[in-house]
């Protein structure tokens, strides 16, 4: 395993949640980052939880007089974005930081 920094490509749409070592030319918001295989391993765990998640949410819809579990379900949710964007911002460019530094998260 290589402990130098590389270059990748992360995308966070709900649709599409992945990290790429190139730049795809979809219509997607793409976070630009360096880092070493470890931190790859990190986004990509934290990744595939937020896309269980997300399939979590329809079952939200589907009890809605559980407030209590929908909203812990919804805690959760957001907390691992946050941990995914934190991530994103301290591996990431100048412009990257920049750009995650203004989400309203």
């Amino acid at each position: 395993m290589s402990m130098s920094r590389e270059r990748y490509f992360v995308t966070v749409d709900m649709s599409m949640l992945r990290i790429s070592d190139v730049k795809t030319p979809d219509n997607t918001i793409q976070y630009e980052i360096y880092a070493t295989d470890n931190e790859v391993d990190k986004i990509k765990a934290l990744l595939e939880q937020i896309k269980s998640e997300d399939f979590q949410q329809q079952e939200i819809l589907q009890r809605p007089f559980q407030e209590g579990k929908a909203d812990k379900d919804k805690e959760v949710f957001q907390n691992e974005l946050q941990e995914l964007y934190q991530v994103i911002y301290d591996l990431g460019t100048v412009e990257t930081k920049r750009v995650v530094g203004e989400l309203q998260l």
